[in-house]
């Protein structure tokens, strides 16, 4: 056995732990139109139904 220990480097590379470039972007544009589409429905599908009747 060997009495080396590894120490874990103080410094990281500026990658790790990051995400990739656009990422946020992408997510942005995809909860947008998730609620475009949303309100797409509700306005011009649930609204114009009225309210529930018996």
């Amino acid at each position: 056995m060997s009495d080396e220990h590894l120490e874990p480097s103080s410094e990281q590379p500026s990658g790790v732990g990051g995400h990739p470039k656009g990422t946020l972007a992408i997510v942005g544009v995809y909860g947008l139109l998730f609620a475009l589409g949303w309100l797409i429905i509700y306005f011009f599908v649930f609204v114009p139904r009225g309210t529930l009747t018996q």
